[in-house]
């Protein structure tokens, strides 16, 4: 029986492959080095690490004693084309800090210097016993996230080049495209909710996927970087300096937040079509989202935010309707496509 090989590429598994067709991949570079593959059910490993593949000659032998050899092969088909890793005009998350996001920055961050300003009355005024409190429960806080991340990873699992490799280097794609240096976890929990969102333990950074929505993502590589980029921007624009400071953040400023990570996902999934699909998911399921009407959505938003009612609404929701949403990121496409 002759073997089965597997490739990730840009965190899409593909295959199964003849030996030759890895070969033929690795010789038309669409197999790098640093890709990972395996052998039917083995353990991923670096193409690098495969005696022969990426070798000259015209046949050698793989680690366990398989025949690699170079006969022309095609490729295009295999793979299905090339993969766009994100907008190539997008290659930092401050470029999609969306308007709403810079109205409402101003006056969080009046009133946020305000609080501080309180804040250090209150430290001279008790001859710095606050600091001394805040500074303890830093520290218990600090000493415990590594404890909090784990006992997070128990309920559920860590996703990692050999389990869930497609969740892993997607993460590494969009950390890349961003530039990103301190990549976050990346933890599956069980839950019937489509969701996914984000947890810090002091300087510890977890992304939680919610099963149900991986279940309907893992093997749609836009979709997938849409929702990792989503939680990643709040990771990282809640880290800055200016998410540090704002410590009064109304529920409109957080709305406003919503909006700039989902051009955070667009600018990472690279097409339109991913970015819309995914938000869908988000808002009605897997199995539900293709009844969706957009037209309907974004008459229905509209409807939502019109009148004193809207206006109240507009005050106290932390997250933009659907329609908004999806009208948002197709502004946010068009202008960097």
């Amino acid at each position: 029986m002759s073997s089965e090989w597997y490739l990730m590429s840009e965190g899409v598994v593909k295959g199964p492959v003849t030996a030759k067709q890895l070969r033929a991949l690795a010789e038309a570079r669409e197999l790098s080095p640093m890709d990972r593959v395996r052998r039917n059910d083995g353990q991923w490993v670096e193409a690098s690490s495969v005696k022969g593949l990426f070798e000259s000659r015209s046949e050698a032998m793989s680690p366990d004693g398989y025949q690699l050899d170079s006969r022309p092969v095609r490729t295009g088909e295999l793979l299905g084309g090339s993969s766009r890793r994100g907008l190539p005009g997008v290659t930092s998350i401050k470029q999609c800090i969306t308007r709403e996001e810079k109205k409402k920055r101003f006056s969080a961050m009046v009133v946020s210097l305000l609080l501080w300003l309180l804040l250090g009355l209150f430290v001279i005024g008790s001859y710095g016993i606050i600091l001394v409190v805040w500074f303890i429960a830093w520290l218990i806080k600090r000493m415990l996230s590594e404890y909090n991340v784990r006992k997070l990873q128990a309920v559920g699992t860590v996703a990692t080049a050999d389990q869930f490799p497609e969740v892993a280097q997607a993460l590494s794609d969009i950390c890349d495209q961003f530039t990103v240096k301190q990549q976050p976890k990346v933890i599956i929990l069980n839950s019937s909710e489509v969701n996914a969102f984000t947890l810090r333990f002091a300087r510890k950074k977890v992304i939680v996927l919610l099963s149900q929505v991986l279940e309907g993502i893992i093997d749609q590589p836009g979709q997938l970087r849409f929702i990792l980029a989503h939680e990643l921007g709040h990771l990282v624009l809640d880290d800055s300096f200016g998410g540090k400071f704002l410590i009064y953040r109304p529920a409109s400023f957080k709305a406003a937040r919503e909006l700039t990570c989902d051009n955070c996902g667009c600018a990472a999934a690279g097409d339109l079509e991913s970015a819309k699909t995914a938000l869908k998911r988000l808002g009605v399921g897997n199995k539900l989202f293709p009844r969706l009407n957009e037209q309907f959505l974004e008459v229905e938003a509209k409807y939502i935010y019109s009148g004193i009612t809207g206006w109240l609404l507009r005050q106290y929701l932390t997250y933009p309707a659907l329609g908004r949403r999806l009208s948002n990121v197709t502004s946010f496409h068009e202008a960097n496509a």
